[in-house]
Order: C-alpha cells, then structure tokens, then sequence
C-alpha cells in the first residue's frame, strides 16, 4: 500500500554510508517540502548515532536497531551497517513490516541474501538494493552509447576499480579488515557494484575465472582480486580490482568497452568525461562533462520522470537511489535496483570466490 504524507524513516547504521544517505535525504526533503524526515538513527556506538540524529531536528537517538523496529510512527529503514549484521537486521526489519534498503553487499553469503529476499516477499514489504553505480551519469550514458545498433555488437570491457584499503582515509570503516564483519575484501565489498555494473551492460553471465591475493595480511580479507567474465551475449570482461596502501590516491576506475564499430573510455565512474572513437576513421572525441550530464538528464526524465527534482544535487547518483525508494514507497515507481539484484550479484561473486579457490573457471546457473 502506497504511503501518503510525510515519510519518517530511520537509518540504522551510523557510519560513512549512513552518514552519505542522511545527506541525501536531507537534498531530498528540501526540495520536496519536508516530504521525508529521519526520524530515528541506530548504532551500537551511542556517540555516533547522536551525532547523525543531531542534523534531523526531534530525530531520536538509539543503541539498537530493535528500539527502531518497534516504533510504529517509522515507515522505512536504511540498513547501513557493517555486512554481517544486514541478516539481522533486515529479517527483522520486514517481520516488523518496515520497508527496506539495504547496502551491499547484502550478506556475509548468498544463502543469507536469498533468506533476506524471501522473507521480504513473505512480508510484502517495499525493498531495493544500494547498487548505486546504475544510476551514475558516465555508466548511463556509456550503455546509452553501446545500445546504440550502429555500435555494432560489445565484444570486450575492462574495468579497474581501486582505492586506498578502506580502513583510513576518507573511506574510513574501521571493520572493513575483520573477517567477522566483512564478507570478504575487496571484490565482494567494493567491486560487487561493478560486477553488477557489467550484468546491467551485458546480461547474464555464463562463465567466470577469479584469483585473488591477500597483501596486507588482513585473514580472509583480500586486496587484490582479478576476474574475467564470459557473457551469454558473448562479450568478454576483466575486472581488477585493488586495495592499495596509497591513502593519498582517490578512489578510482577506469572502464574500457570495446564493439566493433565503438571504442569508449573513461576515468571517472559518476561525473565526468567520455573519450570516444566510432566508425572506420576511429576520429578521437572526448563527451565533456556538460554533454555528459545533458545526455544523462534526458535518459533520466525519459525513463524515470519523477527523478527531475534531484538530477541537479550534490551526490546526484545516491540521491536518486534514495528518491526512486522513496517514489517507490509512495506508489509513484518501481524499486530499482530490485532486491534480487543484490542477491543475484552476490551469487556471483560468490561463485567468484568459488573459482578462485579452486584455481579454475567456473560455469555460472543465473
């Protein structure tokens, strides 16, 4: 049932996506006329939760994501926690019938993912999935652009995804190198967006080849993993991906996509620019920024037309994740990316882990 007047939602999980998605709901709420306001913020580090609740005047305070759950006046959670407690959490959070976000990646397994996704279906609670990548404005239009007949077919991508180990720095989580929180290191809690970033592109994926290292000595953490991906459509992707020790280096990616009448290139993975080479001259040209956004916004009011309020914000890829939830909740769209996202994703990179053990490529069953 669609909800009607101002939306009081709670974020459970104080830490720096917590504090990334109170931002965006505060862009949201004043371009909206206060049609959502944080209520409530949970986190077992009491200073921490103060501290988020203080931006939301009345906004309450608390140790325990139970103390949110039971409070009837809350129509919605954002699950921001550390991996291993989202199981928690979310089973929860749908039992007491909240509607749901959750970050990726959703779960310390896909076992616990797929248990997540069925008891929200039991539920009939409203769910989507943090896989922000889908809606950055280079990657929008770079699909754009391959989808485009004169393309031709994509025959190859690369995509190398690094940043500083997210432990220090501006990336700051200091659970991000316990096995007990994490669900792994660097491919499953980062580069699962750019692994679901290919599916987005290129479709199902039939068979993957993953080794990974472990450099930093973090146990069951690994900083380096690299994956090479076979599509059912035929195209072929590697993806690497790093944590490094450089803490003054930005996060960074790097994405190449080869078709056969199509080279595209760019360095930057929500605004920025596009190099681009097309036809048989294979003329160099480089989509600016502004064309870039252009181009974007017209994918955007086309497809999504109740996102134009936000297309212009600060952090314009995670506020539209957070307003499409919140349309969504108010009847006004569908969930995207859907739950199931997650959990396929995760499966996935699970299947990844798989093969790296191993030492050999696996055949994946979507």
């Amino acid at each position: 049932m669609a909800i009607s007047g101002q939306l009081h939602v709670a974020i459970i999980g104080a830490g720096l996506i917590g504090q990334t998605h109170s931002l965006m709901l505060k862009q949201i709420a004043d371009r909206t006329e206060q049609s959502v306001r944080v209520a409530a913020v949970a986190d077992l580090d009491g200073a921490a939760a103060a501290k988020l609740a203080e931006r939301w005047p009345g906004a309450k305070a608390v140790s325990s994501a139970r103390q949110i759950l039971d409070d009837a006046a809350i129509d919605a959670v954002w699950i921001c926690t550390p991996t291993a407690m989202h199981r928690e959490v979310c089973i929860a959070a749908a039992r007491a019938g909240k509607h749901i976000f959750c970050e990726k990646p959703l779960a310390m397994s896909a076992a616990e993912a797929a248990e997540m996704s069925a008891t929200i279906r039991a539920a009939s609670v409203i769910s989507q999935v943090g896989l922000v990548l889908r809606f950055s404005p280079v990657y929008t239009v770079m699909k754009s652009l391959i989808s485009d007949p004169g393309a031709g077919k994509v025959i190859a991508a690369t995509m190398r995804d690094d940043q500083d180990f997210p432990i220090r720095g501006v990336h700051a989580s200091g659970w991000r190198n316990d096995p007990k929180l994490t669900a792994g290191g660097t491919l499953v809690e980062h580069s699962v967006h750019d692994v679901d970033l290919f599916t987005w592109m290129f479709g199902p994926v039939r068979r993957l080849y993953c080794r990974t290292r472990n450099l930093a000595g973090a146990l069951g953490v690994e900083d380096f993993a690299t994956t090479d991906l076979e599509f059912e459509s035929g195209t072929s992707a590697h993806l690497v991906s790093i944590w490094h020790q450089m803490i003054g280096r930005p996060s960074n990616r790097r994405c190449e996509i080869f078709a056969e009448n199509l080279f595209l290139a760019s360095d930057f993975d929500m605004d920025g620019t596009i190099m681009i080479q097309r036809g048989a001259n294979a003329s160099q040209e480089t989509m600016s920024t502004a064309d870039v956004t252009g181009r974007f916004r017209e994918i955007v009011l086309d497809e999504r037309p109740h996102l134009a309020p936000f297309l212009d914000t600060l952090g314009v890829a995670y506020a539209l994740e957070d307003a499409n939830f919140l349309a969504a909740l108010r009847g006004d769209s569908q969930v995207y990316p859907q739950f199931d996202a997650g959990v396929r994703v995760q499966r996935l990179v699970e299947a990844a882990y798989t093969s790296a053990r191993s030492g050999a490529p696996l055949d994946v069953n979507n």
